[in-house]
């Protein structure tokens, strides 16, 4: 056997580069096609009853989904910087709500059919005027995707391809997605960073600011006072740091209310590039809440009250530093 095997190996090393690189590129062709099964998706999804058989997220550009009657429309394109909702203004979309959308698009599977007949469409609210019409295309502008969703039932919903007449039962539901408003898909993120590409931040109240710095790696208090910082409440901000996320965009009369030229707080972070992220926070007339902007850009939105004072609240001082 090892004869056998040195003898191969000879006559390998005295084949010509090409015949090598024609054997390697055979054996790899042959591992793709009995490992990687090219095509098994799609197969599986066809024979598994999947809704939209064809369906594969990445190719996903452009979605729209519109109800007639309720003259409610929602329009979402990716381009380089990711996904944007477009009605009107072009807004950054909530990445994480359209993954989620996305993924439930794909694992919508037929259950059974409850009518095949045009004039009954209405009773399950997925004609044209009652339905809501769903269409996903992709970067060829070729539709992936186009169908009525109606009425939820339990754990599912019944769904209408928008070229035939057939109604089904599917799951699981998109309703939860399909009823939202066009800014529940708008991006709210006021601070999106990491902690290790962060050297410096502070917290700035109307009593003092609190500047934090990074030192060998070491998070250091340097304003008001110097002393090491408290390893567990840096982490908790870092958690907030991550995303840290509005509640909602605030009415434009509220929003005029807010005058951030004297923001009651204020929050900066100076990224390793020298780049500065800030976020201002204004307390509002009424309510527990207060609102917020980034640096000087114009969108306002409002943030619950305990989020801002959980964040301008923690202490950095250990309470039993190491002596």
């Amino acid at each position: 056997m090892t004869e056998k095997f040195e003898q191969s190996f000879d006559y390998f090393k005295k084949m010509s580069t090409l015949k090598k690189v024609l054997i390697v590129f055979v054996i790899l062709l042959i591992f793709i096609i009995v490992v990687e099964q090219p095509g098994r998706d799609a197969k599986k999804r066809q024979s598994e009853k999947f809704f939209i058989p064809k369906f594969v997220i990445e190719d996903v550009t452009k979605v729209q989904m519109g109800h007639a009657a309720q003259e409610r429309e929602v329009i979402l394109e990716k381009g380089e910087g990711g996904w944007r909702v477009v009605n009107g203004h072009s807004f950054p979309a909530d990445t994480q709500k359209v993954d989620d959308f996305l993924k439930a698009m794909y694992s919508l599977k037929e259950g059974s059919v409850v009518s095949n007949n045009p004039e009954r469409t209405a009773i399950f609210s997925v004609d044209e005027k009652n339905g809501i019409h769903v269409q996903a295309w992709n970067h060829k502008e070729r539709a992936i995707a186009d169908f009525y969703a109606g009425e939820t039932i339990p754990d599912g919903q019944y769904l209408r391809r928008a070229d035939e007449d057939e109604v089904f039962q599917t799951i699981p539901s998109l309703t939860r997605f399909l009823t939202d408003s066009l800014d529940s898909w708008k991006d709210k993120t006021l601070l999106s960073v990491e902690e290790a590409d962060v050297r410096r931040f502070s917290l700035k109240t109307p009593e003092e600011e609190i500047v934090l710095e990074k030192k060998d790696m070491v998070w250091h208090v340097i304003q008001p006072e110097d002393y090491e910082a408290d390893g567990l409440a840096v982490r908790t901000l870092f958690d907030q740091f991550k995303q840290l996320r509005a509640n909602a965009f605030a009415e434009s009369t509220d929003a005029s209310q807010a005058d951030f030229s004297g923001p009651d707080y204020k929050l900066s972070v100076r990224m390793n590039d020298d780049a500065l992220q800030l976020v201002l926070f204004k307390k509002a007339e009424e309510g527990d809440y207060y609102f917020a902007k980034n640096g000087d850009k114009d969108m306002v939105y409002t943030v619950d009250q305990p989020l801002v004072d959980g964040i301008f609240g923690l202490e950095f001082k250990a309470e039993n530093p190491a002596q």
